[in-house]
């Protein structure tokens, strides 16, 4: 019964060490050092945070290079769609007209 403990902890072993083998592999080989080595005509993808603006219509967060941008005298509005930037721009005017 020893004897089948101990080789279930040694297969157990090496399963986690295959893995943990395989995901440094897998960072080693995606490394920003490895694009240098290839050819020109392939560009790596370029990754970058995205900033999430929401919506004053309908409280939607998309991020600001997906949105639409609608100037309000000095700072900018983004809506999800044009129905949305409509809205707000058709109210906008109610309240102006107000006074």
């Amino acid at each position: 019964m020893r004897f089948l403990i101990w080789l279930v902890v040694l297969f157990w072993t090496v399963a986690m060490l295959r893995r943990a083998v395989s995901w440094m592999l897998r960072g080693f080989l995606s490394s920003p050092t490895r694009g240098q080595n290839a050819p020109a005509n392939q560009q790596q993808p370029v990754t970058s945070s995205r900033r999430l603006v929401r919506d004053p219509v309908c409280g939607v967060h998309i991020a600001e290079n997906r949105a639409i941008p609608l100037r309000v005298g000095a700072e900018v509005v983004h809506f999800c769609s044009v129905a949305c930037r409509d809205q707000y721009a058709g109210n906008e005017q109610k309240f102006a007209a107000n006074g």
